[in-house]
């Protein structure tokens, strides 16, 4: 009898979810309890107070830090700004605690450092944050608003041991007309800790877990209610009175825009002629030479002229998958092949991004993931080219500046025309300029621009094929090599059209690249076209998508919603 009532605890041990137990031998800090109170007002702001518990034992410490994002992501394309004001930091008898202050413009958050780097503490400290978020609620869907908010954030890098939150809306959002949806887990998991928010009482949703959140774990709430309960935030325009010598702001900005252009845009003088160009200009990879012809912008047909690049190159093979079903989109495999030719750094990164220690992937397994490894694998393209010469690696900054000021004067000047006529046509004749100057403000070393020439000309060479057929007879697997290029140039069908006049139907009719597996149907040229195309988009669609963003309906995920951030210990 005792043997099987030890079996059972055992048991018992195993399958009961482990609580937050009082933990021992504390030398980091970790919160005790997290306990937030919000506040949705009619205004479509929030009013936030957190009561922060944390420990930090026997260390000696000076604080805590809390980190928020100043936006929320609605669409891979689209968000939109969700400014923060602190009220106040204390204690929970409402003394202040010392904290500074950092706006992260360029990451789009707000940190509160508290503590005093002067002085140590230890044991359990009690931290109060009160800020007011605007445009928390969204707006965007044509059925519903929605309250969908990060209510601990996924960005924690200590562990929170117990975690409340209480969400107060106003009279009209009650439990008849709100659908609720909780998402917990690591960023982007569904519900992996299980946790459930309910109506307490008719305008309030409480959410809680009393069970240890380990760094890197959060909790969002999605609440849908009825349109027009809520009003859409409006932000607050500063009204300026430039009314006085209004006339000479738009002469101001031409000169100043004369002198920016002579110094950081102004195109080095090189020869303008473009000539064809019949070898890859310094054998540039694909996503280098598609870099230096935007001057800086990797796009996605880029990436996806890379993979084959890859597998012609004999690193990859590619796959064409059945369909599931009727409505199942494309799918492929790419598998590991053993290379030998000399690839660039970026496309090193982006193979190594593909599969890492992976045998084969599919491309459907890289949506919503791969595009975190989209600016490495700019990074290396740019460092290159700048090693090189080819690149100035912030050739774009004064262009956006310009462009940004520019549509930032645009918009004011609509609003200044309410204040004064003359002031609105000065800031909008001026916005212009700005704007026009701004596609000036590229920037080129003289090694890019003849190296863009170069480019040109190899773009030409390849659009005008069929007058160099002596050019193609001197060359072997012309076709395949240039492939990849055809792609980043957007000249696919093109490029196998001119290939086809040029080496015949009777080549097309057996050819079949060694790099893919599928076949092209009752082949024609038509049809290789596209095939490539297809695999071309689906590609690119694929390693660039990002998570969206509603949680309604449970199409959330654990921090995707607004607010949230993280912090940790100092």
């Amino acid at each position: 009898m005792k043997k099987i009532l030890f079996y059972l605890f055992l048991v018992t041990l195993f399958l009961v979810p482990a609580k937050s137990f009082a933990r021992t031998n504390v030398d980091y800090w970790y919160i005790k309890n997290f306990d937030s109170e919000i506040n949705v007002n009619n205004d479509s702001s929030i009013d936030i107070t957190e009561n922060i518990t944390a420990d930090c034992g026997i260390a000696e410490k000076h604080g805590i830090f809390r980190v928020l994002p100043t936006f929320q992501q609605i669409s891979t394309s689209e968000r939109i700004n969700s400014p923060i004001a602190l009220t106040s930091i204390t204690d929970f008898n409402d003394k202040p605690i010392k904290y500074t202050t950092t706006n992260d413009r360029a990451n789009h958050t707000i940190t509160w450092k508290i503590g005093d780097a002067n002085q140590l503490v230890t044991g359990v400290n009690y931290y109060r944050i009160k800020y007011h978020v605007k445009n928390a609620a969204r707006h965007n869907s044509s059925g519903f608003d929605e309250l969908y908010w990060n209510l601990s954030g996924n960005y924690w890098d200590i562990a929170i041991d117990k975690f409340s939150a209480n969400i107060n809306f106003p009279d009209q959002i009650t439990k008849e007309n709100t659908r609720i949806n909780v998402y917990s887990g690591a960023l982007g998991e569904k519900n992996s800790l299980n946790i459930v928010g309910s109506f307490s009482n008719t305008n309030q949703i409480s959410v809680s877990y009393d069970q240890t959140m380990e760094p890197g774990t959060g909790i969002t709430l999605s609440a849908t209610f009825p349109k027009n309960i809520i009003s859409p935030y409006v932000p607050t325009f500063w009204e300026k009175n430039g009314q006085y010598f209004a006339l000479l702001i738009p002469l101001f900005v031409l000169w100043l825009c004369l002198k920016l252009w002579n110094k950081f845009g102004k195109d080095p003088n090189i020869n303008p002629t473009i000539a064809p160009e019949f070898e890859i200009p310094e054998s540039l990879s694909p996503i280098d030479m598609g870099v230096v012809y935007t001057d800086g912008i990797l796009k996605n047909n880029f990436l996806s002229a890379a993979i084959i690049n890859l597998a012609v190159k004999g690193y990859l093979k590619i796959e064409k998958l059945e369909k599931n079903g009727v409505f199942s989109s494309e799918d492929y495999k790419l598998s590991k092949s053993s290379g030998k030719k000399e690839i660039s750094q970026s496309e090193k990164s982006l193979y190594n991004a593909l599969l890492g220690s992976r045998e084969s992937v599919k491309i459907s397994d890289l949506k919503n993931e791969f595009y975190t490894n989209i600016p490495a694998i700019t990074d290396a393209s740019k460092d290159y080219l700048v090693s090189k010469k080819w690149l100035v690696r912030y050739s774009r900054v004064g262009q956006v500046v310009m462009l940004i000021v520019g549509v930032g004067a645009l918009f004011l000047s609509f609003f200044s025309f309410t204040i004064n006529s003359i002031l609105g046509l000065s800031i909008l004749i001026s916005s212009i300029i700005l704007i026009i100057f701004s596609f000036l403000m590229t920037r080129r070393t003289p090694e890019e621009a003849e190296l863009l020439r170069r480019i040109k000309g190899f773009k030409l060479y390849m659009t005008t094929a069929e007058k160099y057929r002596q050019k193609f007879n001197e060359k072997e697997d012309i076709f395949e090599t240039f492939l990849p290029y055809a792609i980043m140039f957007g000249l696919t069908t093109e490029w196998i059209r001119k290939m086809r006049d040029i080496y015949g139907e009777k080549y097309f009719a057996t050819y079949h690249p060694i790099w893919y597996i599928g076949g092209f149907g009752n082949f024609n040229i038509d049809n290789l076209s596209s095939e490539i195309s297809q695999m071309s988009s689906s590609m690119a669609s694929s390693i660039t998508s990002a998570p969206s963003s509603s949680g309604s309906g449970g199409g959330g995920f654990s921090g995707g919603g607004g607010g949230g951030g993280g912090g940790g210990g100092w």
